[in-house]
């Protein structure tokens, strides 16, 4: 009987598993709400209740990162107040007194997601209410209306909440910053000890970031009234994805699916610096030259897209052209819609022919 009753047990909890995991766009993810969009160019491709507000929990600190970065940069002196300690959850067991960088805080923030780095970072930025009002302030500017902070840590508060669409657009944007991306996408970090502060070793929650080939940086979150909680971004050969997943009990695997089915709409386009483009040259020692691209790129274009090129230069060009110079710019299209850009240059120069009344002209001065 306990076998019989052990093989129902497993055969219930599996069909509630799979009731979870909800099958929208053709991807089955176990999130109450989330979201998938093209990084460049802002583009949806999954959504699942993404304006519903919920609470991001630790995602937060992308924001409090995004902050410190442009109030404090990566080189400030910071100095552990009193207030910074014994915050609840998550630590890096700051004590009152020790000074760290700003950058190492990030790290602890980042990768350890310690909530009394938040509080230290947001003290050092003139107290937790200016920072907090900073914050908001930010989320305003990026359009995120969804979104309402009260703390820099993600801890449970009624006016602490966002969406998953509003995650989405604050990690794409924080991806710009390449102090954010170097830190998020850490996998390891250690705080050497010094006179200054004791040492600190941290690993990154985000098991993505040796898990998911492309997963580049992230952020997870979780409280009990949260649950948990995934923001990643992906880049690999030319395309570029941000996930957010919120409530979701199956995050690592639902990240992964939600890329699997972004790279399903994508094929890779890749445009060669071997393509030649000729130049008509006016008054020149040649009549043309040989015009290529500086560079081989590739980028991710949806399927069964419509790809154009236009060369945009001028018919002809008077002489003297160095080598090197640029001389026109080649624009492609995807659907009518600028998909990439690239400067043509002058591979050999054209030098100017010679003038002979000129010559005489200047003799007989």
């Amino acid at each position: 009987m306990r076998r019989i009753a052990a093989v129902l047990l497993i055969m219930v909890i599996s069909a509630l598993t799979a009731l979870c995991a909800v099958c929208t766009d053709g991807v089955y993810i176990s999130a109450e709400t989330a979201v998938l969009i093209n990084a460049s160019t802002g583009e949806e491709l999954f959504s699942r209740g993404a304006d519903k507000r919920m609470q991001p929990a630790s995602m937060t600190k992308i924001m409090t990162a995004l902050v410190a970065l442009e109030q404090l940069g990566t080189e400030a002196a910071v100095t552990v107040t009193p207030s910074s300690v014994g915050i609840e959850g998550s630590s890096a067991y700051l004590e009152a007194g020790e000074v760290f960088t700003s950058e190492e805080l990030m790290y602890a923030l980042l990768l350890g997601s310690a909530n009394d780095a938040a509080v230290a970072l947001a003290e050092a930025c003139g107290g937790v209410e200016r920072f907090v009002g900073l914050m908001n302030g930010k989320a305003s500017l990026l359009g995120l209306y969804g979104t309402h902070f009260s703390n820099p840590h993600g801890l449970s508060d009624k006016d602490h909440y966002s969406t998953a669409r509003d995650i989405a657009r604050l990690l794409t944007v924080c991806m710009r910053d390449p102090r954010f991306a170097a830190i998020s996408g850490a996998v390891r970090y250690d705080i050497t000890p010094s006179f200054r502060h004791h040492g600190i070793s941290l690993t990154n929650h985000n098991k993505l970031l040796l898990t998911a080939d492309g997963v580049i940086s992230g952020k997870t979150g979780y409280t009990r009234s949260s649950g948990r909680c995934l923001c990643s971004y992906y880049e690999k050969d030319g395309l570029c994805l941000c996930a957010v997943t919120m409530n979701d009990p199956r995050d690592w695997e639902d990240h992964k699916a939600l890329y699997g089915y972004g790279e399903s709409l994508y094929q890779r386009v890749r445009f060669d610096v071997d393509e030649v483009y000729g130049l008509h040259i006016v008054g020149g020692l040649v009549d043309h030259i040989d015009c290529t691209l500086e560079r081989s790129f590739t980028v991710a274009v949806r399927r069964g897209a419509r790809i154009e090129k236009t060369i945009m230069m001028r018919r002809f060009e008077y002489a003297p052209v160095a080598a090197g110079e640029q001389v026109g710019v080649v624009v492609w299209t995807a659907d009518g819609e600028i998909l990439h850009t690239e400067k043509l240059y002058s591979d050999n120069k054209a030098e100017a022919e010679k003038n002979d009344f000129g010559d005489i002209f200047r003799w007989r001065k």
